[in-house]
């Protein structure tokens, strides 16, 4: 084995493990590259061992630097310690196993129950802390070799006679290019997360490529103080439960400039707080940012912001699923891009750019409250509307909307999806997908709702299930202080109203215009606490 000397200050925070180890200010690190182990870089041969070895004797000294050089290394499961940088110099590429057995189980580290199956992936760390993976090399999983490309999903998830199609919903003939595929083997012993840090502390991940995971990305599962910045994650979108970056059970995290594609969530946060992204461009086959979906227990989550994000191709833009107890309250989504539209397949969502649901599901009968959110300077383009969906009254509360311009277009697969309300996962299976006509804004079961200076824009030749600009149903209170309804280009005016309240508590209506001068402002049941007719 082969030894080198550097600087703490070279990289991220190893300075502090030194000085606590030696005592001097100016501590000096070992560096361990996995070639003097015996890996081999051509590609074949199978270099787990050696890379462990590197890896277990940096660990028995102390701590340090992995070096993996330029080359393509084929391995499996490596266990990181505390007190170390993995560090993939350019040109340097980890290439995932194709061999499910190379991957070990997620219980021999001592938990359970991350991304789909029971496996880990490439790289896991449990009970550590201080820990890097930088570099500009590449991490690969060969997603592709986990899956039949050429297959297609089919789930049981909803009721088809509840869809607007019927039996002809999600019909291979109106396109199957989007996936999702069907995994090989067994579904508990398919590779798992690439890259999984349990129950650890002061983590930061920056600057890497991480292409084809077979699963998710990127778990942090009951970890704190995490930084990931400047990386890049391009899964194969056909891939499902190719999340991007996974948090369950953690806090303290800042997300930022990083370029996320995924064949699922691009960013998912559960039961997990202090959160920040900033500067991110998301691509993914579910939601650009998911909040909720909560699999394990009935915390809360909360404190979060998300700033300067563009979404594009998604299923979802926003999502938050309160699906079981525990709280999820006080997140700020500020200045984003958004795209959204139909996609072919068994995945969720419906091209909503925001969708925020309470609906009990995973064996639960009651659901915690989401509450006190906000949306400001939001740009959106879309095949579908924003919708806010509460299977009680006053389980979504204080929900704020400031600056948003919502643009409806016409979609290349409504008549195979179109015109439906897609709230899986949920206990009821008659409400996982059902039929609804989609205004650009719908609400239910809210208390405590606020529009401000919202734009809506219709789309030429859309299909007749759009309807109002803005509907709320079942409310406490709403609040709408300057919306404008732009007709399509075509001339061709929308069925209903610009404001549909009904069958709610008390409302604030004004400052309301359409260009088309047909439609009308309709109040059913709803006690109004200024005069609404301002066309």
């Amino acid at each position: 084995m082969v030894k080198f000397s550097f600087l703490p200050g070279l990289f991220l925070f190893m300075y502090s493990m030194g000085s606590a180890q030696s005592g001097k200010e100016n501590a000096v690190f070992s560096q361990y590259n996995i070639i003097q182990y015996g890996a081999i870089p051509d590609g074949k041969t199978n270099n787990t061992v050696a890379i462990q070895q590197a890896v277990d004797d940096c660990h028995s000294h102390g701590g340090g630097r992995i070096i993996i050089p330029t080359g393509r290394f084929v391995t499996g499961t490596i266990r990181l310690y505390s007190n170390m940088n993995l560090d993939l110099e350019a040109g340097a590429l980890l290439s995932g196993s194709t061999e499910d057995k190379d991957y070990q189980f997620q219980k021999d580290f001592g938990f359970t129950g991350l991304g789909a199956g029971d496996k880990t992936g490439i790289l896991v760390a449990h009970n550590e802390e201080n820990i890097s993976i930088t570099g500009t090399g590449i991490i690969n999983g060969n997603g592709e070799f986990s899956m039949y490309m050429d297959s297609l999903q089919s789930g049981a998830d909803f009721n088809l006679a509840n869809t607007r199609q019927g039996k002809d919903y999600m019909n291979p003939k109106y396109g199957r290019a989007d996936g999702p595929v069907l995994w090989k083997g067994s579904y508990a012993t398919r590779p798992g997360v690439m890259i999984i840090f349990s129950s650890c502390k002061n983590v930061r991940i920056s600057n890497i490529n991480i292409q084809q995971s077979p699963n998710w990305t990127i778990a942090f599962f009951n970890s704190s103080d995490i930084k990931v910045s400047g990386i890049t994650i391009e899964n194969n979108m056909n891939i499902p439960n190719s999340d991007g970056i996974d948090m369950y059970d953690s806090k303290n995290i800042t997300i930022s400039d990083c370029v996320i594609q995924a064949g699922d969530d691009a960013i998912a946060v559960v039961s997990s707080s202090n959160i920040t992204g900033t500067n991110c461009v998301l691509h993914s086959r579910s939601c650009g940012i998911r909040v909720g979906y909560n699999v394990y227990n009935d915390n809360n989550s909360g404190n979060l912001l998300f700033n300067n994000i563009r979404i594009y191709d998604s299923n979802r833009g926003i999502g938050i699923f309160q699906r079981r107890g525990g709280n999820m309250s006080y997140m700020i989504f500020s200045n984003f891009i958004i795209n959204t539209r139909l996609h072919s397949g068994q995945w969720w969502g419906h091209g909503e750019p925001i969708h925020i649901s309470s609906v009990p599901g995973l064996g639960a009968e009651e659901t915690g409250m989401i509450s006190h959110l906000r949306f400001t300077n939001i740009e959106a383009s879309s095949e579908s509307g924003i919708m806010i969906y509460g299977s009680g009254k006053g389980t979504i509360r204080d929900i704020y909307f400031d600056n948003v311009d919502l643009n409806i277009l016409k979609s290349l697969l409504e008549a195979g999806y179109g015109g439906n309300i897609d709230l899986r996962p949920v206990n009821d299976v008659q409400l996982g997908i059902f039929s609804h006509t989609i205004p650009a804004l719908f609400a239910t079961g809210v208390d405590a709702l606020t529009v401000r200076n919202m734009q809506v824009n219709w789309g030429s030749g859309l299909p007749e299930y759009f309807n109002h600009a803005l509907e709320c149903t079942n409310f406490g209170t709403v609040t709408i202080d300057g919306l404008t309804e732009e007709s399509s280009k075509d001339g061709k005016g929308r069925n209903g109203a610009t404001v549909y309240l009904h069958h709610g508590g008390t409302a604030l209506v004004r400052d309301i215009h359409s260009t088309d001068k047909k439609k009308t402002l309709v109040l059913e049941n709803v006690k109004t606490e200024s005069n609404p007719n301002q066309y």
